[in-house]
C-alpha cells in the first residue's frame, strides 16, 4: 500500500494550492476503485471535496451493473456520484476503442465543469502504460508518440492526473485483497471481458502477446516504462530544437497567421525540416499527415521552381506555396456553407443601401461614400450582377492608364492565384464595374461625391507580398 499512497500523495502535492475539490473517474473495475478508496482518505485529510464520476458507454450487456457497482462504492465511501451515458460512434474510422475514449473524455470534461472540478484522477497504472507504449510502437509512432501516457495532461481545460503510472497492477490487486473488504465490504470489482478479447488490439496484447514476452523477459514492464520516459525526454529535446528552428523560418502574414519562408526552411537539414513542418502544422491545430505525404511535400519544396505552385490537401485545409511562402489556406474551395457550389452569377439591385449581402458568393458588397467615385444615379439605373472570373477580363485602374488583364493586376498586387478565384466581379450589363481586390474601372461614370465599392468575404483571403 505504501507505494500506492506515496504516488498518490506526490501527485496531489503538485496541484495548485487553491484546490478545494477534485474527482476520480471510476469504471467499477479494481484499478479505479482502489484509487477512489485511497483518494477518499487523502481528500479528507486535505479538506477537499471528492466527486466520483462514471461514464456509461453502453457497449456491454453488463454496463448497467458496472454503473451500479461504481455508484454503490461512492455511497459506501460517502462521496457524491455522477454518471453520464454516452453514445459511442464506431463508424467514424477510428475504431471502437478510440471512439469510446473520445466519448469518455468528453463526458468526464462535461461532468467536471458542471461540478466546478478542474482535476480528475485516473487509475491508469504501469501495465496500462506498457500496453500503450507497445500499441504505439506497433503502429509506427515516432519518439513523440511512444512516450506513453503523461502523469498529468490537460484536455479542454481539465487536468487529468495519473499517479500510478509507475505502479504495477499487481500492487493494486494486493491492496484490494488486503484492505478492500474493510473499506467497502459489499464491493466486488467488475471485469470487462473486452480486456482479454483478442478482437481488440489491447485485448490481444493482454491475453496473448505480453504473457509470451513475460515468459522470456519477466522485467519487461519496468524496461518499457523506462523506455517511455527516455522517449519523452528525447522528444522534448527535439521539440525544443524544432521550436528554435521554427522561430527562424516563420513570419506573421495576416490572415494566414504564421507562414513558413521556404528559402529559410530549405537551409535546414531534411530531418530538421521534418521537425519544423510537424510542429508548424500542430501549432495550427492540425493532425500529422502520413510520413509519406510529409516527405512528398518536402521533396516538392526542394525540387520545384520558386514560381511553381505546390498544394497539399490535408484534412479540411490546403498547405500551399506562394512565392517564398508556405501558407495554410483554410478557406477551402469556392462553395457555400452547405457544401454546394456557389452560383456563377447573382443579380442585385442597389437602392441606396450601405451594403448588400450576397449569400451565393459568400460575402457582402459594400457601397461606401467617397469624395470621388461611381456616379450614384448611374448605379441605380440598372441591375448589377456578381460573377466569377472566366479569363481574359480587363480593368482600367486609372484614367490615364490602359486597360490591363486582371491576371497581371492580381499578380502585381501579390494576390495568390487561389485567392483570385474567390474574388467576384461586379457587372452592369456587359460592363465590368468592379473587381474585388483591385477596385473600380475608371471608365464607368463617376461623380463627386461618389460611391466606392468594397467586397467583404466571409472567409477573407490576403494580399501576400514576398
Amino acid at each position: 500500500m505504501n507505494a500506492l499512497v506515496s504516488a498518490l500523495n506526490e501527485a496531489l502535492d503538485a496541484v495548485p494550492p487553491d484546490l478545494d475539490r477534485l474527482a476520480v473517474a471510476v469504471s467499477g473495475g479494481p484499478d479505479s476503485s482502489a484509487l477512489a478508496m485511497l483518494a477518499a482518505s487523502a481528500a479528507r485529510d486535505r479538506g477537499w471535496a471528492l466527486h466520483v464520476f462514471h461514464v456509461h458507454h453502453g457497449l456491454h450487456p453488463q454496463a448497467d451493473d458496472w454503473a451500479h457497482v461504481a455508484s454503490c462504492l461512492a455511497g459506501r465511501l460517502g462521496l457524491p456520484f455522477k454518471q453520464t451515458r454516452v453514445t459511442v460512434d464506431a463508424s467514424d474510422g477510428r475504431g471502437i476503442e478510440a471512439a469510446a475514449r473520445v466519448a469518455r473524455y468528453a463526458a468526464l470534461g462535461d461532468m467536471a465543469r458542471a461540478a466546478g472540478v478542474r482535476h480528475i484522477l485516473l487509475g491508469h497504472h504501469q501495465d496500462d502504460q506498457v500496453e500503450t507504449v507497445m500499441l504505439r510502437l506497433l503502429r509506427g509512432a515516432g519518439l513523440d508518440g511512444v512516450g506513453g501516457m503523461a502523469a498529468e495532461s490537460r484536455l479542454d481545460g481539465i487536468d487529468y492526473l495519473r499517479p500510478w503510472l509507475m505502479v504495477p497492477r499487481s500492487r493494486i490487486v494486493e491492496y484490494l485483497r488486503e484492505y478492500g473488504p474493510a473499506l467497502a465490504p459489499d464491493y466486488v470489482p467488475v471485469t470487462d471481458p473486452s480486456n482479454l478479447d483478442a478482437r481488440y488490439a489491447r485485448g490481444a496484447l493482454r491475453g496473448e502477446v505480453l504473457p509470451a514476452i513475460e515468459r522470456t523477459w519477466p522485467g519487461y514492464r519496468s524496461t518499457l516504462e523506462r523506455f517511455a520516459r527516455l522517449a519523452t525526454e528525447s522528444a522534448q529535446v527535439l521539440r525544443e530544437v524544432a521550436l528554435a528552428d521554427l522561430e527562424t523560418v516563420q513570419e506573421h502574414v495576416p490572415p494566414y497567421d504564421h507562414c513558413v519562408r521556404v528559402s529559410a526552411l530549405l537551409e535546414l537539414s531534411e530531418a530538421r525540416q521534418t521537425l519544423v513542418l510537424r510542429l508548424w502544422l500542430a501549432e495550427h491545430g492540425l493532425t500529422m499527415p502520413s510520413e509519406a505525404r510529409l516527405l512528398e511535400l518536402q521533396r516538392q519544396l526542394q525540387r520545384a521552381a520558386r514560381d511553381r505552385q505546390i498544394v497539399l490537401q490535408h484534412e479540411a485545409v490546403h498547405v500551399r506555396r506562394f512565392r517564398d511562402w508556405l501558407v495554410i489556406d483554410r478557406a477551402g474551395d469556392r462553395s457555400t456553407d452547405d457544401g454546394t457550389a456557389s452560383a456563377d452569377a447573382a443579380g442585385i439591385v442597389w437602392a441606396g443601401e450601405a451594403d448588400i449581402r450576397v449569400e451565393s458568393h459568400g460575402g457582402t458588397l459594400q457601397f461606401l461614400s467617397a469624395a470621388q467615385g461611381i456616379d450614384p444615379q448611374w448605379l441605380r439605373g440598372g441591375p448589377l450582377s456578381l460573377g466569377w472570373r472566366r479569363g481574359r477580363e480587363r480593368l482600367k485602374v486609372g484614367p490615364s492608364t490602359p486597360s490591363r488583364s486582371l491576371k497581371n493586376l492580381y499578380q502585381e498586387r501579390g494576390i495568390p492565384s487561389w485567392e483570385r478565384e474567390r474574388l467576384p466581379l461586379v457587372y452592369r450589363g456587359d460592363i465590368l464595374v468592379y473587381a474585388a481586390g483591385l477596385g473600380i474601372d475608371a471608365r464607368v461614370p463617376q461623380a463627386e461625391p461618389g460611391i466606392r465599392l468594397n467586397w467583404v468575404a466571409d472567409r477573407p483571403g490576403a494580399t501576400v507580398v514576398s
